[in-house]
This record gives C-alpha cells, structure tokens and sequence, in this order.
C-alpha cells in the first residue's frame, strides 16, 4: 500500500517508536528488514499515525516541499478562475495534491485553510506563508476541524492566519453568492458541488423544483437562474434559509415563487404536506450519514428511504438528482441503493450520468478515499 502510493499509514500497522513522540514529528517508515519506506509526519493522537509525504530517501519534509506542492496545486486550479466567472475553488486538496491533511478553498482574494489532525495542523505556518504566495490572496483564514488543535506552537511573525470570522462575495459560473466564512460549513461553502450546480442551472427551465437540504440555496438559486417554474427549498436551518433569500436577491431573482421552508427533511417527507404536490426536477443533497464505518449500514438505510420518498414526489419524466458525500459509502453501494429505492416506490429511472466532485476535487488513484461525493441524476420512465 505505501509503496503503490497511499498517503495513510495506521497505527496498528506499526511498531511504535521506542519514546513518545510529539504530533507533527517527522518520522521515517521502515520494514522489517529496514528498508526505507517513507517519510511523513507523526501524529499520536489519530487512528492515522503517519501522513506520508514523500517515498524518495532524499527528499527533505520541509518548508520548500511544502510551498513547492502548494502553488503547483493552485496554479493546476488557474483555468478554472481565469475567465472571471468564477472566483471561488479548492487550491489545495489534501491527499490529492501530496500534502495529506491539508485543505485551502480560495474566496476572491481570501484563502481559508483546513487541517486535518494535529500532525497537519504542525505545517501551520509554512502554509500560511504558501496562501499568501498565491497570486490574488490578501488574506488567510483559518478554519479547524473540530479534532483539530491551532498549532505546535506560536507561528512566528508574518505568519500568523486571521480566524475572525467575515461575509465575502463570491462569483460561481456568473452567478453571485454570500459566504459566511467564519460559520459556513466547511471552509464556507460547498465549492465540491459547483459543476453539478451549472448542470442543475442547465435542466431548471420551466421545471417545478424542489431542493431538500437546501441550506444556503446553492441549488436553489441556479435553478432560478435557469427559469425554474415554482420551487420550494427545504433546510432544518432558519439562518440558512436567511441567507439563500439573500443569495437569490444578489443574483437579481425574484422570491416570489420560491418558497424557502424551514422544516427537518426526513420528517418533511413523511407528512402529508409533501404529498400534496409533485415536481419535475428534484435535488437532494443531504449531510453526511456515514462518518464512519460503523455507520455504513443505517446510511444505507436511510438513503434508501430518503430516495425512496422523493422518488414517490416525482412527476412524470421528472429529472432527480441524488447526492451523498459520505466516504464510507461507495459508489457502487450508493448506486444500488438508489436503483433499489426506486423500486420501493414503485418508480422505474434511468441512470442519465454519474456525476462527481468539480475538478478542483481531484480523485488519485492510489487515493480511493478521496472519491467522496457521488450524484447520479436519474429520469422518471
């Protein structure tokens, strides 16, 4: 596995080292024969004990690799901002981009930054100073993980993130969004969705639409912007809700037949309410429901009766677009799940595309992990 490139190495794969050490450590990976294997960073503290950097005896893990592998990263991303349509993507995207643990979305003109685990969180300050390499960037912000502590230590001067919280603007494919990057989830916003947002734009024309686990009306506006007939938006979230009418009035379109209901979902799909009327483009798009492996059979679950109920609110020849962004479950398992749904609605689709993350989300192939966000958008026949 470290040698075909996987960027984990797990503690129960290793014979501890003789005396504690400190998360963010460099560690070298050895057989049992002592042939080097690799070199990455240590962190106690995670089921992941060992980040690999780099497979190559010589190469030192230092700042230069660090900032070397983070502007490759984001000058791969240029194309995507250079028309000025779009101004918001994912510089850097951890595993993928060789620097595990490590996620930096661009808002405009700031960078917002993501550690996974203590032993990521310890490049703290060579990072912060690659951000503000980047072309464009006048400020860094920095948003952990709840797992995550700030740094070993102080960074030192110059090199410090801003972690006040702010409102930016950003554009996506022309369309124009508020960000809260201080309480947004993830870095914000979910940058992953971006391309299936322009696909949503693309089929909305004339469509009724209902988008469930809406929040900040990503979906919601792009199919308003496409010339959606009536839509209705669903988000347990009141200020999410706050914010896609904000978000629908920036891109100049009108609420009047965009109704933004703050409701629980699942119980939503239970009530007669959502019986009363049928739509012809559905999104649904919910929150992770494996976090982990243990979790993967009640996922299942309720995927499948989630999908199974918006099935049932379908119209005829009715577009659904079905989304999970849980890792633990795989494309195939989800796949099936939804083919299976159908069936429990007595509906029969047709698979139209199997979709994933936009491209700033690279998928490597010694990463499978990294496959995270599967959409299949199907038709009703």
């Amino acid at each position: 596995m470290i040698r075909s490139g996987h960027p984990w190495i797990y503690a129960e794969a290793l014979v501890p080292p003789p005396e504690p050490l400190p998360a963010g450590a460099v560690v070298e990976v050895v057989d049992f024969s002592g042939r080097f294997l690799a070199r990455g960073l240590w962190d106690p503290g995670s089921p992941i004990a060992v980040r690999v950097f780099t497979r190559e005896p010589g190469e030192v893990l230092g700042e230069a690799l660090v900032r070397g592998r983070f502007l490759a990263a984001a000058e791969r991303r240029a194309g995507i901002l250079a028309d000025g349509v779009t101004d918001a993507c994912r510089l850097v995207h951890g595993e993928a981009d060789f620097l595990p643990g490590v996620v930096c979305d661009r808002y405009g003109g700031v960078a917002v930054l993501r550690f996974d685990g203590d032993a990521a969180a310890s490049l703290r300050p060579w990072v912060v100073r690659a951000a503000g390499a980047v072309p464009g960037i006048g400020r860094v912000l920095d948003r952990p993980f709840s797992r995550t502590r700030r740094s070993r230590g102080p960074a030192s001067r110059g090199t410090a993130a801003d972690e006040a919280p702010g409102l930016v603007v950003v554009r996506e494919n022309g369309l124009t969004f508020e960000v809260d990057l201080g309480r947004g989830h993830k870095t914000g916003m979910y940058l992953d969705q971006r391309d299936n947002r322009a696909l949503v734009r693309s089929l909305a024309g004339g469509r009724r639409t209902l988008d469930l686990f809406c929040y900040v009306g990503g979906f919601t506006v792009a199919a308003a912007a496409g010339g959606a007939g009536p839509s209705l938006s669903i988000d347990i979230s009141k200020p999410a809700l706050a914010a896609a009418r904000r978000n629908l009035g920036l891109n100049g379109l009108s609420a009047d037949e965009r109704e933004l209901v703050p409701a629980d979902v699942f119980a939503w799909l239970e009530s007669s309410e959502s019986r009363r009327r049928t739509w012809d483009l559905i999104v649904l798009d919910p929150p992770s429901l494996a976090p982990n492996r243990s979790s993967v059979r009640a996922a299942v679950g309720a995927y499948r009766r989630l999908n199974a109920a918006v099935f049932r609110l379908a119209a005829p020849r009715a577009l659904v677009l079905s989304c999970s962004c849980s890792s633990h479950v795989d494309e195939a398992v989800f796949r099936k799940t939804v083919l299976a749904a159908a069936s429990d609605a007595g509906r029969r689709v047709e698979v139209v595309e199997s979709r994933g993350a936009a491209p700033d989300h690279p998928v490597v192939s010694s990463f499978p992990e990294g496959n995270y966000l599967k959409a299949l958008l199907l038709r009703i026949v």
